[in-house]
């Protein structure tokens, strides 16, 4: 008797199974069907624990360990429709998070066609291979791109802070981006400056949390137009109370959410608490503006300005940075992906343009907010320009002026600031060397070349 012919899915795992590179095939929902051992050693993670999980089209490294690894494979729209596709991918694997790059290929797997009707793609296939071993397969798509940049971005950063409400390609977000950087290497008091809506909140606590990764220490968040001195009083004793029995205390940090709002009394008790309580705070200010301008024009205490603003990172609106939507919209989407059954992968190029167009007086928070609802009625794969509001979809045509390109030398930049960096927490520390080195998180034999190299004595 004849033996049964084996189906074709067969021939190709066990081929798989064979292969030194590694292979992943996902099915239906974008769920993971199998693996090579090639594939188990090249995520990092045990078999068992990537079988079964469903991938989501997110690369800001946000999910579980297991489902973002597998999420950074996930294919794209495209390839679900028919489309051989290729990307370059970065995988983290082993306990100390080694990084690989991988180039992988995206091979859709069709039902047998019986019918004159189109096949339909039940399985992809993702094989990985080093960059120089498979060649690409065309230009990637737009939103491919959008979405490889913001992997990047987040590889660049790992293990530092979240760069989910820092992404962007214009000068002003790389400038901000280093700030950030910066600011998370030291404890010096840092003002976060920008309109309503631009995330200083949350440019404030990435870099509280990043400059202690794991050991962040007690945080305390307090807003200033909530604040009276009492209060303030109150507060801020109770907190000092609270590290003092943390082991963590050392790192506490304290999160002045509208600092330009604190009253006169405010002011004045925090400066005296700041230099009463026994713990050594590190002060994480928002503001609409300068303090040191609201000093100047005596709106503010200068001696507080100056203790509560050694750098001031400013955010830029959203309306003057147009070339960054693209990627602020397909980060907020993909966001909007991770606790959803709707895997939207791409916002249309013409929907992209009508909201470069808009003014956005809310910033990004209004942009969120709007993308949000979109993402929830959306039919597709990509929002269109009909699933926006009417002021979007039927909003009149305003022509971008084009932007001169704006030359920077980072070093040139970063020396700059870190001399300014250095004369505020001078100035702070009241003339003290090895206070303003300690608050620095220098030596301070690094601190006296800096003030003989600059001339500030």
């Amino acid at each position: 008797m004849p033996s049964i012919p084996r189906k074709p899915t067969t021939f190709l795992i066990q081929a798989f199974d064979l292969s030194a590179w590694p292979v992943v095939l996902f099915g239906e929902g974008n769920t993971v069907r199998y693996l090579n051992t090639a594939a188990e050693k090249a995520l990092g993670i045990l078999r068992d624990e990537l079988l079964e999980q469903t991938a989501r089209y997110h690369g800001l490294g946000q999910l579980p360990k297991a489902m973002q690894q597998v999420s950074d494979l996930c294919p794209a729209s495209n390839v679900w429709l028919g489309e051989v596709a290729t990307r370059d991918i970065t995988l983290a694997s082993g306990g100390d998070a080694t990084e690989t790059s991988w180039r992988g290929v995206f091979y859709p797997i069709t039902d047998a066609p019986d019918t004159a009707s189109m096949a339909l793609v039940r399985n992809v296939v993702v094989m990985l291979a080093p960059p120089d071993k498979f060649p690409h397969w065309g230009p990637l798509q737009p939103q491919e791109e959008i979405h490889a940049t913001l992997q990047s971005l987040r590889h660049e950063y790992r293990g530092r802070y979240s760069v989910s409400h820092l992404v962007g390609v214009s000068t002003a977000m790389i400038r901000v981006r280093r700030l950030v950087d910066l600011a998370s290497q030291s404890r010096v008091p840092v003002l976060v400056i920008g309109e309503q809506g631009t995330g200083r909140e949350q440019v404030a606590r990435t870099i509280c949390y990043a400059s202690s990764p794991g050991h962040a220490g007690p945080v305390i968040t307090i807003e200033g137009e909530l604040m009276d001195a009492e209060i303030m009083q109150t507060t801020i004793r109770a907190f000092a109370n609270r590290c003092e029995d943390d082991e963590d205390g050392g790192h506490a940090s304290l999160v002045l959410l509208n600092a330009e709002k604190l009253d006169l009394g405010a002011q004045t008790e925090l400066l005296h608490l700041l230099d009463l309580i026994g713990v050594e705070l590190r002060i994480l200010s928002t503001a609409e503006e300068s303090l040191l301008e609201l000093a100047r024009r005596g709106q503010f205490r200068e001696d507080l300005a100056f203790r509560i603003s050694t750098l001031e990172i400013e955010l830029p609106p959203l309306c003057d940075r147009p070339e960054d939507i693209p990627y602020i919209a397909q980060a907020v989407v993909e966001e909007l992906n991770i606790p959803s059954d709707r895997q939207l992968q791409s916002i249309s190029a013409e929907a992209i343009d009508r909201l470069q167009q808009q003014e956005w007086p809310g910033n990004i928070d209004q942009l969120n907010e709007m993308l949000t609802g979109a993402h929830q009625t959306a039919t597709g794969f990509t929002l269109d320009v009909t699933d926006f509001p009417v002021a979007v979809s039927r909003g009149p045509h305003k022509k971008l002026a084009a932007k001169e390109t704006e030359s920077i030398s980072l070093d040139a930049a970063l020396e700059a600031y870190e001399r300014g960096i250095l004369e505020r927490t001078l100035k702070a520390a009241k003339g003290n060397k090895t206070q303003a080195a300690n608050m620095l998180g220098i030596s301070r034999a690094r601190l006296h070349r800096r003030i003989e190299q600059w001339g500030l004595e």
